[in-house]
């Protein structure tokens, strides 16, 4: 029957008819099958009737066993996409141990068509070639939503197999995956299986307005160094310097201070990420996953070798008005959205401490105190950095508003 309507609204143009509609239900309870009877109830209530998609963003604290099962079977079984997180985002604000669920109606000539691409941490770009090429047969514009698993090497690669093989017509927007800031596993959900190493998505073919801002905050803190060595995605050397002396020095501070402590526990790396310039004048940033005895420092993205960079500056203020700016670009186009996705890196959680509910506050400032919202903290960010194609992103937040 899917598959039926499937065809029926795939090669439909886009028609002025009633719009996608959007149920949000969260649930603290600590008990798996209590918290997914009681997300998905509340979800579905506000959409007035079955769902065509469920979508839910857990706490990876759950039995995700009797969690996702108790999903499943709360929805009659409809389609179903989603993924652990590090913290969960609704209009209530952050919280922890909790489930979000998105309950979406589709009305004619929309539809949802959802997406799993296994073995992504495998090779990245090879994945995303794989997932182009299963929607390749798609004819108008569509939105790819989607969720890879947080700990992938390469994000940048599989955006980038993504693109070279997608109808440019489609937009990309998307989160990877989080496990509550441990970095050993992430989950993702498809249909009441669940599955690691794995991107799951869906393509979406919306009537209404939609709009997405990606913005992180960040500034530039150091003069232009060039990457003189690397490989993939380490780096061995700034101007023909030991990768982790020149950045460290930077900071004020010295190999021996990192000589002991993994590279998340060092407060300044946090703020002081590398940016890569961009055409538009912005940064991209990158985030780093190691520094290795060699003096190299390993990204999570591909940093090829004669790329400039720059050491990166942040605070607070910088941070949580970079969130507001992505939410007065989206009200120049929608004033109301039926729902706001925020997907947001675990790092400025981190940076914010209990000044991060002042993001989803400049949100709520701007749309409105009931505005709904549902999204969580994860590992990487994938969205437009001031133009519309796709990039994937760290320490940012992305918004996607659906009218």
């Amino acid at each position: 029957m899917y598959q039926e309507y499937w065809r029926s609204i795939s090669g439909t143009r886009t028609r002025k008819r009633n719009k996608m509609k959007f149920g949000i239900g969260w649930s603290t309870n600590k008990e798996a099958i209590i918290a997914g009877k009681e997300a998905v109830q509340q979800a579905i209530s506000e959409i007035g009737g079955k769902a065509d998609l469920i979508i839910a963003f857990s706490s990876p604290i759950f039995e995700l066993e009797k969690l996702i099962s108790q999903v499943v079977l709360e929805s009659e079984h409809c389609q179903m996409i989603g993924c652990t997180t590090s913290g969960e985002i609704t209009n209530a604000g952050i919280s922890f141990g909790s489930l979000v669920v998105v309950a979406v109606k589709c009305e004619e000539s929309e539809g949802i068509r959802p997406i799993t691409v296994s073995g992504i941490c495998e090779n990245e770009r090879l994945c995303g070639s794989r997932l182009a090429k299963e929607i390749e047969d798609v004819e108008r514009d569509g939105t790819l939503f989607i969720l890879p698993d947080g700990l992938l090497s390469h994000g940048t690669a599989l955006v980038k197999g993504i693109q070279e093989n997608l109808d440019p017509r489609i937009q990309i927007i998307g989160a990877c995956a989080g496990d509550d800031l441990k970095r050993q596993k992430t989950y993702q959900f498809r249909d009441g299986e669940i599955l690691t190493e794995a991107l799951i998505g869906g393509l979406f073919f919306i009537n209404g307005r939609q709009s997405i801002s990606l913005r992180h905050g960040f500034y530039p803190a150091s003069p232009p160094m060039c990457i003189t060595r690397s490989r993939d995605n380490i780096i061995y050397e700034l101007d023909h310097h030991r990768a982790t002396k020149v950045y460290l020095e930077s900071l004020g501070l010295s190999e021996g201070d990192m000589a002991f402590s993994p590279v998340e526990d060092l407060k300044e790396t946090r703020v002081s990420p590398i940016g890569i310039p961009q055409i538009s004048g912005d940064y991209l940033i990158k985030h780093f996953l190691k520094f290795g005895k060699d003096g190299s420092i390993a990204c999570d993205s591909f940093l090829p070798q004669n790329t400039i960079v720059r050491i990166m500056g942040t605070d607070k203020d910088s941070l949580i008005r970079a969130t507001r700016e992505s939410a007065e670009d989206i009200a120049r186009t929608i004033k109301k959205p039926k729902i706001i996705f925020v997907f947001a890196c675990s790092s400025r959680m981190l940076i914010l401490g209990e000044d991060a509910e002042k993001e989803i506050d400049q949100i709520k400032d701007v749309f409105g105190k009931d505005v709904p919202i549902a999204g969580f903290y994860g590992y990487g960010e994938i969205g437009p950095l001031s133009e519309r194609k796709a990039t994937f992103n760290n320490k940012s937040v992305v918004l996607w508003a659906i009218e």
